[in-house]
């Protein structure tokens, strides 16, 4: 499974290699195609795997309305797993609100998954 056409991580995400500050579009990033130095591109962004792509392996992946270009957000893993992290797009900072992100986190939080909130490079933990 690939990312397609999502570009997402590309501006929410830090990538200390290139001193690519989070919520900035990379500079190597063709914003809905992908990675220009995809070859050569940072460790950092060869081992990172949002969580809707993690899913996509497994017999229940999360719905393609998840996926990080279609909710405008970035859902990622902390802990080994035990904690999740929504990376919110500055440019669309209420999309954790949407309904299909609600289900979503009620379920995890039904799983007595922690949940935090990633924006201006900022951490909070999103209450239950």
């Amino acid at each position: 499974m690939s990312c397609g056409t999502c570009t997402l991580c590309c501006k929410t995400m830090k990538v200390h290699e290139l001193d690519k500050p989070a919520h900035v579009w990379c500079a190597h990033c063709d914003v809905a195609k992908g990675c220009a130095i995809y070859e050569t591109r940072p460790e950092s962004c060869r081992i990172y795997d949002c969580l809707w792509l993690q899913t996509q392996r497994l017999s229940r992946p999360m719905a393609a309305e998840l996926r990080p270009d279609r909710c405008r957000v970035v859902i990622g893993t902390a802990n080994g797993g035990e904690d999740v992290i929504l990376y919110l797009d500055p440019d669309r900072p209420d999309a954790w609100k949407r309904p299909a992100m609600q289900d979503f986190l009620r379920e995890l939080h039904g799983r007595g998954i922690r949940v935090f909130l990633s924006s201006n490079d900022v951490l909070r933990p999103l209450a239950n």
